[in-house]
């Protein structure tokens, strides 16, 4: 290996993690992000949170084998 992990996400996965950037980088707000996700700015502030402490990793779902 060359020292990268490939990271599979689902295409919804995705569309959250570039808006989850979005919010860390300061270009929206978490409650907008929440309502462009569909979530509750609660869960934004949780999956902010996994994003900034596990890297892209942290917004795959965790029931995921």
């Amino acid at each position: 290996m060359t020292g990268k992990d490939i990271i599979r996400m689902s295409v919804k996965e995705l569309k959250r993690l570039k808006i989850i950037q979005e919010a860390i980088g300061g270009q929206i707000t978490q409650k907008t992000a929440g309502s462009i996700i569909g979530v509750t700015e609660r869960q934004i502030r949780r999956m902010t949170k996994a994003v900034r402490e596990e890297g892209e990793k942290g917004i795959i779902h965790k029931s995921r084998g």
